[in-house]
């Protein structure tokens, strides 16, 4: 078995590993070959596959530590995340972060046989617009406007700010890298990135992705701490349901970290989300 940094030559295979993998842990897959292609075109991650008479597996490190694999042998997953550790060792990497479901069953058992530590769960949830929306009413003493490709480093460091304070596993990434992460494909379009101000200072934010088969997906929604308790989640959530229902989105998406002591998860529930999955948190120190 040859492991070997992955080139654009493999993209279609990865992507039928990749499918194949969602389908047999959900019955379904999600992801699409153009986000893929995308995604290969940014820098900062690291890519590699293990080939032994054709793709026998693939795997991934990003910039902000999280690895992904996916093989359908053990010993396979264990070459690549041997691989990862290596490759993540020579960036300077301390923790390695990965995202996985228990039905995901071969990469659940390399997390669980490896050493990594379930420190919680990421709650992926929905809220339909099915019924009347209300027109948002920005909060006294706050404005409303929409990103500016000047507010990039702003938005960057109070999306910062608010994820470091709580959350250990949180790596921030280097501004040009987290710009290209953000922007630099078709789902980004600055009229959903809704920012609010006060005194001219941004306060909170939530970035929207354009929506896609009728869906819309909140990327990030965050306000500044010591703007808490005063309205602003919710306006940002209501500001976000009526501009997908002008555009026809039928349904509104996000994830949310369950240990957010930020009280968010108890916001989305009160807004009308609705839970369908459930991502497992694993965690390693190199």
């Amino acid at each position: 078995m040859q492991v070997r940094a992955a080139t654009p030559a493999d993209l279609d295979e990865v992507y039928e590993l990749l499918t194949a993998r969602s389908r047999a842990a959900f019955g379904t897959s999600e992801l699409r070959r153009d986000q893929l292609a995308r995604a290969w075109q940014l820098d900062g991650t690291d890519r590699f596959v293990a080939r032994e008479r054709g793709l026998a597996g693939y795997a991934e490190l990003d910039a902000a530590h999280d690895v992904q694999i996916a093989a359908r042998a053990d010993a396979v997953n264990d070459v690549l995340l041997e691989s990862v550790a290596t490759r993540a060792a020579e960036r300077g990497f301390d923790t390695l972060s990965a995202i996985v479901v228990p039905e995901d069953a071969p990469f659940h058992a390399l997390v669980s046989r490896a050493g990594f530590t379930h420190r919680g769960d990421v709650l992926r949830m929905w809220r339909a617009l099915d019924g009347p929306i209300p027109p948002p009413s920005v909060p006294d003493g706050y404005t409303l406007r929409t990103f500016e490709d000047t507010d990039a480093e702003r938005v960057h460091a109070l999306l910062d700010d608010a994820y470091v304070t709580w959350d250990e596993s949180y790596v921030a990434r280097g501004h040009d890298d987290w710009l290209a992460w953000m922007t630099k494909h078709d789902e980004f379009d600055p009229a959903m990135w809704f920012l609010v101000e006060r005194d001219g200072e941004l306060v909170g934010c939530a970035l929207d992705w354009r929506e896609h088969d009728g869906r819309g997906w909140v990327k990030d929604i965050v306000v500044r701490s010591d703007q808490r308790g005063r309205g602003l989640g919710r306006f940002l959530l209501e500001q976000t349901f009526a501009a997908y229902a002008a555009r026809g989105a039928r349904a509104v998406g996000l994830k949310v970290d369950s240990t957010n002591p930020t009280g968010a998860p108890e916001l989305y529930r009160s807004a009308g989300f609705e839970i369908d999955r459930r991502y497992g948190i694993w965690t390693k120190s190199l």
